[in-house]
């Protein structure tokens, strides 16, 4: 699944063992890359090719298909260690201005997506500048992340080719897209799980599930076009990708990285008998392999290009870099004379502030649900709603909760939610007492009651909610 850490079942076990064992490993990798020495991503594995043989007419060149994605924000390497300095934006702009040529039209670039960091002050300007060096990748297809539909749809931008085949609403992304590589027409094509997004009734999409209705129309557009070749680009979980591969209907799938660890590579994933590959996470290589073969020749098998040292960082590229740095620096002294701002201002302390006398209540409360109130959230993409988080923090808009990023002492469910704020009790413990919130629906003189519990556990946000069966589980 795409939340899971653990490596894929089969062939995927068997992927870059060496980086799995240990980070020297890596460091292996680099060095051989740097002498020109390719890894396979597995002896064994072949490109998944389920879909008929492409028909004979090529010139007997092969296309080579490079596939990229999976940034989750990751820029540049970020120099904190030498054994960890592969990838970075500016040396695939070297690596791909060495594969390129005017006269030759036989490589395709795409991207598998998932580049967003997540939209805090910072991440925005990452997202601009990230976009702005795909621009100049020139990427055939990018198939939408979680990150990215997480970040919003409003900050995609418009000039790249963003691909969704299994959004039934259709007005967001592209369906496919049609490529001419050689003498083969490819046709390009993206599946997203819609159980990796938010999908409420404002977003402007509804992705489908991998089913038969969607596989008959996906057939119905590849007969009326007429493609030499399919590639599916693929996101989801291996029940969706077993589906789609046994379907038969894609002459290639490639799939973005569901796992986290840039120490330990897994470039593979197996599928109804076939190896799937996958890119590179972190942004730390290209995933490369033919995408036709003369007749014959095999199965292709894909390798990985790192990028090591060996490509320097493109000169327009490291502009970019120097502009974003120079906005980070400014933000850095923005949010730092916004907290002092907010410190001086707010009537909120934090529940760290009430354990150093309330260490008891404390201990039950950082046990409890409230106590991760922010991250139920942001399983599904909904901690930058400002409805949501009025119930999954402290004083959101009333100077206490900005951002994960600002204010992590305000992030929860906390004391304070409950109690009032403290601030002023903070400094006089013995003459100001919090009181519940809200203070006109007082159960006691400083207690909150079920008053208080249902300015959030109210209708549908909490339809099961009872004050006597809720309370026991938070008492304190």
């Amino acid at each position: 699944m795409e939340s899971n850490g653990q490596p894929a079942t089969g062939t995927g076990k068997k992927k870059f063992e060496g980086f799995r064992r240990s980070s020297r490993s890596i460091r292996r990798a680099a060095l051989l890359a740097s002498l020109g020495i390719v890894l396979l991503a597995a002896p064994d594995s072949a490109l998944v090719t389920t879909a008929p043989a492409a028909p004979a007419g090529t010139d007997g060149a092969e296309i080579v298909l490079l596939a990229v994605g999976d940034l989750r924000g990751e820029l540049e390497p970020c120099g904190c260690s030498p054994e960890g300095q592969l990838g970075g934006l500016p040396r695939r702009l070297t690596y791909l201005a060495q594969r390129n040529s005017p006269a030759d039209d036989r490589k395709i670039l795409v991207d598998l997506g998932n580049n967003f960091p997540a939209p805090t002050a910072q991440g925005r300007l990452k997202i601009e500048l990230i976009q702005a060096l795909l621009r100049r990748s020139d990427p055939a297809a990018i198939l939408p992340g979680p990150n990215e539909i997480a970040a919003g749809i409003a900050l995609l931008d418009r000039k790249l080719p963003y691909l969704v085949s299994n959004d039934e609403v259709g007005r967001i992304f592209l369906p496919s897209r049609t490529v001419t590589a050689g003498k083969l027409r490819v046709g390009i094509f993206g599946f997203l799980s819609p159980s990796l997004v938010y999908q409420g009734s404002q977003e402007h999409f509804r992705l489908r599930p991998a089913e038969q209705e969607w596989f008959r129309e996906v057939r119905r557009e590849i007969a009326a076009k007429g493609f030499d070749r399919t590639l599916l680009l693929f996101r989801g979980s291996d029940e969706e990708l077993t589906r789609i591969v046994a379907a038969g209907i894609f002459h290639t799938v490639v799939s973005g990285n569901p796992f986290k660890d840039e120490l330990n590579q897994v470039v593979s994933r197996s599928a109804a008998g076939a190896a799937i590959p996958q890119v590179p996470t972190k942004g730390q290589g290209l995933l490369r392999f033919p995408l036709s073969l003369p007749n014959g020749q095999g199965a292709p098998k894909p390798a990985i290009d790192w990028l090591t040292e060996q490509y320097r960082d493109d000169p327009a590229a490291r502009e970019a870099f120097k502009d974003y740095d120079e906005k980070v620096k400014a933000l850095f002294f923005a949010r730092m004379e916004m907290e002092m701002k907010r410190k001086a201002a707010t009537r909120f302390a934090g529940a760290e502030t009430c354990a150093a006398c309330h260490a008891a209540q404390q201990k039950i409360w950082a046990a409890s649900r409230h106590a991760r109130a922010l991250p139920t959230l942001e399983k599904v993409g909904k901690q930058f709603d400002p409805e949501c988080l009025a119930c999954h923090v402290v004083g959101l808009g009333a100077q206490g909760f900005l951002s994960a990023e600002v204010t992590p002492n305000f992030a929860g469910v906390q004391c304070e939610n409950c109690h009032g704020p403290a601030k002023a009790h903070l400094k006089d413990p013995a003459g100001v007492k919090p009181g519940p919130v809200p203070a006109a629906q007082r159960h006691e003189s400083s207690q909150p009651g079920a008053a208080t519990c249902r300015t959030c556990h109210v209708g549908s946000h909490s339809p099961k909610f009872e004050y006597g069966r809720y309370w026991p589980k938070i008492a304190h």
